[in-house]
């Protein structure tokens, strides 16, 4: 049992987290997750963007997350592309190349989808009137 004289209570000290740590994004975002490795495997070796892979693995775990959802992802790589903040470095060349590749290739898969109908969608006859 602690007696309250011989109890010594250090005042707590206000740690300063630097904004950077502050960050809502979980750890796991610091490397690739399983999903988007498998996700750039699929990808033509043409369009893999290897150095946002290494430099920046949340932004491609995003984008692999999204990219099953086109129009979320075409908003979603507009949005990597312009600086909303006012406050942002912006990526470096070979990364902003590589995600106007990949930019360019969900743009392509969307309008080759709206050309043929889905695969179980049986082709049919029209009916006459």
């Amino acid at each position: 049992m602690l007696h309250p004289a011989r109890s010594t209570v250090l005042p707590l000290k206000a740690v300063a987290v630097p904004r950077w740590k502050r960050s809502h994004h979980d750890t796991l975002d610091d490397s690739l997750q399983r999903l988007t490795m498998a996700w750039m495997k699929a990808l033509p070796e043409s369009v893999r963007p290897h150095q946002c892979a290494r430099r920046h693995p949340r932004v491609l775990n995003n984008i692999a997350a999204l990219w099953g959802l086109p129009l979320r992802c075409l908003d979603y790589l507009d949005e990597l592309q312009a600086d909303q903040r006012g406050h942002r470095q912006g990526f470096g060349h070979e990364i902003a190349l590589e995600l106007r590749r990949l930019r360019t290739r969900r743009v392509a898969l969307v309008a080759a989808a709206r050309q043929s109908p889905p695969p179980d969608f049986p082709v049919t006859q029209p009916m006459a009137l």
